[in-house]
């Protein structure tokens, strides 16, 4: 089947604007862009008054953790947070945790969110049916002892402070036998690099008191780099999340291995830790812009997290820069192969002003998914 879309503004996944685009849709794929009406026959001709995106990708949620209220004005720390956070996640029944699922997917398709990276600290987002998002869930792990034939890929480590030295080794050797990439948690707070260092530190003077442990073992490393590559994690599956406490050597060593990065800096805010340095990251191929999950931030929305970032720098880079971060460079962190190529959409119905796609994604709100998969 033949499906012929027109729409004011088309967006291709390159970034280039068509002004009155075309795009044809062939048996739920893609075919080609055009600027002005193809030929040949189609068995559905679509008219949009509005923008027309490649979709929308958000690499970083806890989808399961929806529910917790969260106010960022209520925590003056990270620990604080941190603390609450371990306090309630014990509570959740199956069916709250349900519920969890059916609101974040509520917020994400308002937010024009068609692919998302989900962090599953229960086990349920990996099997739960999704109307409309496409979502790689990684199962999280924490704690002393990762057995892979019971552990599910793809695999989340959740930090440094939370995860032996032992199963992250174990996680990340796992993850390049069997091909699949892993997240964690890294420079979320600097307390992690004097961890890190075997230097006093918060997590030891605060956290493991507070559940009853201690530290499972001393690697002390120059950094928190240094540490992942002493692991063996420093490798092109590796998806770092946050990055907000690292330096501009430790970014670079992320992007000469060819680690994915997960910049969230809306959460990072909220919680006192910093903002990231964005600005020496934009660009490179595998780095998305994500809101980890309603635990620690207000909405699901990465147009949210891009506007923040466009401010926080000042104008200094175009808003087409950062729109790879969210669409392209976003799916090539969660290794989205067919990502541009299935006939998925983010759509921003056009308002009486009419603007460039980019200024009007500093404006717009009422995003929606448009899906043309299925038009066999």
């Amino acid at each position: 089947m033949r499906i012929l879309i027109n729409s004011s503004y088309v967006v291709k996944p390159d970034g280039e604007v068509i002004k009155n685009g075309w795009v044809v849709v062939e048996n739920g794929r893609i075919s080609g862009y055009y600027t002005r009406l193809p030929q040949g026959e189609f068995q559905e001709v679509i008219s949009l008054k509005g923008y027309l995106y490649p979709p929308f990708v958000n690499a970083h949620t806890h989808m399961e953790l929806s529910l917790l209220p969260f106010n960022p004005d209520t925590f003056s720390s990270f620990f604080d947070w941190l603390l609450y956070i371990i306090g309630k996640r014990e509570l959740f029944t199956e069916v709250e945790l349900l519920k969890a699922l059916e609101l974040a997917e509520r917020e994400l398709e308002s937010a024009g969110v068609v692919y998302v990276g989900d962090i599953s600290s229960f086990g349920l987002s990996p099997s739960y049916r999704f109307k409309r998002l496409r979502v790689k869930a990684f199962r999280e792990f924490i704690g002393k002892d990762f057995n892979p034939e019971k552990f599910p890929p793809p695999v989340s480590a959740h930090s440094v402070y939370s995860v032996s030295f032992d199963a992250l080794k174990s996680i990340a050797k796992d993850s390049l036998e069997r091909g699949y990439p892993f997240q964690i948690h890294v420079g979320e707070t600097y307390e992690e690099q004097f961890f890190v260092k075997c230097e006093e530190n918060l997590f030891e003077k605060i956290i493991y008191p507070s559940i009853g442990r201690k530290r499972y073992e001393r690697v002390c490393s120059e950094n928190l780099i240094d540490y992942l590559r002493k692991a063996g994690a420093l490798n092109e599956n590796l998806i770092a999340v946050h990055c907000t406490n690292l330096s501009g050597k430790e970014l670079d060593a992320l992007m000469e291995a060819g680690a994915a990065v997960v910049l969230c800096p809306r959460s990072n805010v909220h919680l006192k830790t910093g903002f990231p340095n964005v600005e020496h990251l934009i660009g490179y191929e595998r780095l998305a812009l994500a809101t980890d999950g309603l635990s620690s931030n207000v909405s699901l929305s990465v147009v949210d997290e891009l506007r923040t970032v466009y401010y926080a720098l000042e104008g200094k880079v175009r808003v087409r820069e950062f729109l790879p971060h969210i669409t392209t460079s976003a799916a090539k962190t969660l290794s989205i192969k067919d990502y541009g190529r299935e006939a998925l959409f983010t759509f921003l119905p056009l308002e009486s002003v009419e603007e460039d796609p980019y200024t009007a994604l500093l404006k717009g709100k009422e995003f929606k998914i448009l899906d043309y998969t299925q038009s066999l």
